[in-house]
């Protein structure tokens, strides 16, 4: 029977994570990772965190370790992706970007800072874990999600895209950008569970993959239309067929995870939910 805890993912665990972190760092560069971590938000990628920890049976504490280290890394992203020399965006979450309120230095030092924090958070998970080889695992994961492979390497194809560029490719940059940090958010707490290759694992990696797609598409269905300066699904496919494409392919990993985890799998599916909420134009 999988460990019973709550999954919610409080904003006083990333507070209290920081306090910690941030002691005696620069004044201007705490406040900056500050502004940006603790900003409203829906926190997907840690209760995804959450809830596939506790799916898995982990301790809470170790669940919690993985879900703010992906959420630092996130919010490192953001950072990075709202600076003039990529998106050059001057809002986020309803507010000044992190580099309109800081300035570019600060804000480009505040997501490095958050790519070593995130390291840290996750091995908070140490005294929770029972075998060595599942932290390095987990790490090994962290650092992949991030880097040339996962984030960053998404975030390069996508400079990359070209409108020559072809939906297979584009599918491959939204897998990357966005995908790396759901499938790291599922799969590090079965890293630190060292959950077996097999049905339930499959499961996960596959809902991650779905659900991190759906989740580009609704995006990209909000803002393609007023944004045409970004190649997105839109110039592959009709709005229509590119949100049921998503919602379809949502739907199939769904039912997967609920065959190879029975209801532990509902929590994740009302987070599917979400997105396919939006994807449909309801929130």
């Amino acid at each position: 029977m999988n460990m019973y805890y709550d999954s919610f993912f409080p904003d006083s665990t990333l507070e209290q994570f920081l306090e910690r972190a941030l002691a005696g760092a620069p004044v201007k560069l705490a406040e900056a990772i500050r502004y940006s971590v603790l900003a409203p938000g829906k926190r997907i990628r840690p209760r995804l965190a959450m809830n596939s920890g506790r799916m898995v049976g982990i301790a809470r504490e170790a669940a919690a370790a993985a879900a703010t280290a992906i959420e630092l890394v996130h919010c490192y992203t953001l950072i990075h992706d709202d600076l003039p020399c990529l998106d050059n965006d001057d809002f986020r979450r309803g507010r000044p970007s992190n580099h309109k309120q800081f300035g570019e230095a600060t804000a480009l030092l505040a997501g490095d800072a958050l790519t070593a924090l995130a390291f840290e958070a996750l091995l908070t998970a140490a005294p929770h874990v029972t075998a060595p080889q599942c932290l390095t695992r987990a790490t090994a994961r962290l650092a992949w999600a991030m880097g040339p492979r996962g984030v960053v390497g998404g975030q390069a194809a996508e400079l990359a895209l070209s409108p020559r560029s072809t939906i297979d490719e584009l599918r491959t940059m939204f897998a990357g950008k966005t995908g790396a940090l759901f499938k790291a958010s599922l799969l590090l707490p079965a890293d630190l569970a060292d959950l077996p290759p097999g049905p339930q694992l499959a499961s996960l990696e596959r809902f991650a993959a779905e659900l991190g797609f759906a989740f580009q598409v609704a995006d990209d269905l909000e803002d393609g239309e007023k944004d045409r300066t970004h190649l997105n699904i839109l110039h592959h496919l009709p709005a229509h067929d590119a949100r049921m494409l998503a919602i379809e392919q949502l739907g199939h990993a769904k039912q997967e995870l609920f065959s190879a985890w029975g209801n532990d799998g509902g929590p994740l599916a009302s987070i599917a939910g979400e997105v396919t909420s939006r994807l449909s134009g309801e929130t």
